[in-house]
């Protein structure tokens, strides 16, 4: 498991650095050799794609990718962190994960769990959630990076939370900062806007995290940003994601907890940072963010996750657990219940609360059906923006927001073929389209 992917944000300017960043290893074979070479070239074509991504050039970073690599189609991808990058930039183009088939097992999963897992019993997630959250102040989400699903169901959570006085939410995913202040400074801005720019966060740029947040900050949420920014985490070696934990952890206490004394907090975060126990990774065990947090505050931590039950899950296990569980969320998304304890498989197995499935995904009019969820209408595509030929890629932002706002949703539409529809919110938006190469 490459546990520093997601530091993609870094965008750092030298090859090695820019490589860490996406998680891709350093160099190892020997310089000027072909093999480096073309190393070389696959990182050089990941980060121009994380680049284009970040500045919303969403068809550059994902037909761009290819293009840069050379090849036709996303099923000739050989490296399965490249194939993330392309998978996420094309999520934030359809709302929808795509299976990566590069990536191997991970991790065994005992036969054990397996049983377990078979016996499990499903449990309505809200309701169990708000009940468990009430003993707590703090509530730690997790997410698959890859699967907008888990967003919308961020935001289910948070307006459950609110009425229980959760008023700050804190997001590993916005920009991050050394400096507190000026921390402190981008997130009372963002609390005034009450909407992310294209500046805020990498992986903010899926529509669906950014409404995420948007509506959260129009129910009071409170900001704050914890994920650290170190140009020396790849020089730390084994040491580097505990460093990594470590900081997060830090930043929480000073920026949320200090800051805010007598808030109950939601954080969110990605998968692994919510483990309250040490676990696998490169060099030996991990202690996680959540357990770090739980130690320097004496506050037990609600932790739920979400992506290890994913329909695709980050880090794959030697079992199709989502298959198993799958049927028990035929009704709406439960967390599981074995004889009348909450049961954990996987890699967080016994190290969270909680863990979450979801329904498998339905096309209604081509889009996800959860997005209704999320205060959306089908709205049909103007007949003026369909391509008359090739492949555009149609926006829609709210058009009470800047230019460099992230859209509200989006859909790629191909000369010839029936448009799935715009999925929007009642408020008035303004429309845009990319091309291939535009700026």
């Amino acid at each position: 498991m490459r546990f520093l992917a997601i530091l993609g944000s870094l965008l750092a300017a030298s090859t090695t650095a820019a490589s860490a960043a996406q998680g891709l290893p350093p160099s190892s074979v020997p310089v000027g050799s072909a093999a480096q070479m073309e190393e070389k070239r696959l990182q050089d074509a990941n980060n121009q794609s994380v680049q284009d991504a970040v500045h919303g050039r969403y068809l550059d970073a994902s037909f761009g990718l290819l293009a840069h690599l050379g090849i036709a189609s996303a099923a000739d991808i050989k490296d399965p962190d490249v194939f993330d990058q392309w998978a996420q930039v094309m999520s934030c183009m359809t709302s929808t994960p795509t299976f990566n088939p590069v990536k191997s097992a991970d991790f065994h999963v005992p036969a054990e769990q397996i049983a377990d897992l078979r016996a499990a019993k499903g449990v309505s997630a809200i309701p169990e959630i708000v009940r468990r959250a009430r003993r707590t102040s703090i509530v730690i989400l997790d997410e698959n990076h890859l699967d907008p699903r888990g967003r919308a169901f961020g935001l289910e959570v948070a307006r459950a939370l609110r009425p229980l006085g959760y008023t700050v939410l804190a997001v590993e995913a916005l920009k991050r900062d050394t400096d507190d202040t000026a921390s402190r400074a981008k997130m009372e801005k963002l609390s005034a806007e009450k909407y992310p720019r294209r500046s805020s966060g990498y992986y903010l740029d899926d529509p669906i995290f950014a409404d995420f947040l948007r509506q959260s900050l129009a129910l009071g949420y409170r900001p704050v940003s914890y994920e650290m920014i170190r140009t020396d985490y790849a020089g730390l070696a084994e040491n580097a994601q505990g460093q990594r934990e470590q900081d997060q952890a830090d930043n929480i206490v000073r920026r949320a907890l200090k800051q805010y004394p007598d808030a109950k907090l939601l954080i969110y975060a990605g998968e692994h940072h919510a483990a309250e126990r040490p676990i696998a990774a490169e060099g030996g065990k991990v202690v996680m963010m959540a357990e770090r947090l739980k130690r320097a505050t004496g506050i037990d931590p609600l932790t739920i996750d979400q992506a290890g039950l994913s329909s695709i899950p980050m880090n794959r296990p030697d079992a199709d657990l989502y298959a198993l569980a799958e049927p028990k969320a035929r009704a709406g998304s439960v967390v599981l219940m074995r004889h009348g304890k909450p049961l954990t498989v996987g890699l967080l197995a016994g190290s969270v609360d909680l863990q979450v499935v979801h329904p498998r995904t339905t096309s209604v009019a081509g889009r996800p059906d959860w997005l209704a969820a999320m205060g959306r209408k089908p709205v049909a595509v103007p007949q003026s923006l369909l391509p008359t030929s090739g492949t555009r890629l149609v926006q829609a932002f709210l058009a009470s927001e800047a230019e460099d706002a992230i859209p509200v949703d989006q859909i790629i539409v191909t000369a010839g073929q029936k448009p799935a529809v715009l999925m929007l919110p009642s408020a008035a938006v303004r429309y845009a389209i990319q091309e291939r190469g535009a700026q």
